[in-house]
């Protein structure tokens, strides 16, 4: 966590609240998510992964749709499971492939199972 203080003061991003601070470019947040992670702080990196995410890098946009998918068992009660949110993220990294073959993790969960499975998402 001091580590990430650190980085974080010294970016100039360091503020009382639970902002994110001043805009920063998409790959920066998702090097703030892997810190956290590493750190331990899942809330900080779901929040770094959702920015990054947001902002249209797929490598945060493919590991949040992994985070959300296997939340309890990745990281306990610190992120909560939402396969349909995952999903989605999934899609959106996937459809930045341009080659098409590197995006297996929505190659293999996107394939539907059933009406029972798909059904309670909207379609992406």
């Amino acid at each position: 966590m001091a580590l990430m203080a650190l980085t974080l003061h010294a970016s100039g991003m360091a503020e009382a609240g639970n902002e994110l601070g001043p805009p920063i470019t998409p790959a920066q947040q998702y090097a703030l998510a892997l810190e956290a992670q590493t750190l331990g702080d899942y809330a900080a990196m779901a929040q770094w992964l959702r920015a990054s995410a947001r902002g249209g890098h797929a490598p945060a946009q493919r590991m949040l749709g992994m985070a959300l998918i296997g939340a309890p068992a990745l990281y306990g009660s610190a992120l909560a499971a939402d396969l349909c949110e995952g999903r989605l993220w999934l899609l959106r990294a996937a459809r930045q492939d341009a080659g098409g073959t590197a995006d297996t993790a929505y190659a293999l969960f996107g394939r539907p199972r059933g009406d029972a499975y798909t059904a309670p998402c909207e379609a992406p």
